[in-house]
């Protein structure tokens, strides 16, 4: 090996992590929908408004967020090697 070569890291999720990542997605969008509907006592336009804020948020955390994404694989990890 030279001084001059370099390594590269990319991780690649698998498809097993990908699906654990949209259904924890989902339960997320649906607990914040509740909690928003029912924190907030907004009409029509503006309870919509603030659940696609905070919609838009948890999306962003849950798909492109890598700090997340590699704390979820940790406690998935957990509980799967955790002795039943």
């Amino acid at each position: 090996m030279k001084m001059t070569d370099s390594v590269q890291m990319t991780v690649k999720r698998g498809p097993d992590s990908w699906n654990y990542f949209y259904v924890t997605l989902g339960f997320a969008l649906t607990i914040e929908g509740t909690i928003v509907a029912m924190i907030t006592p907004l009409l029509f336009p503006w309870n919509i408004a603030a659940y696609m804020a905070v919609g838009a948020a948890t999306i962003w955390l849950f798909i492109d967020n890598r700090w997340l994404q590699n704390k979820l694989v940790g406690l998935k990890m957990r509980y799967e090697n955790k002795g039943r």
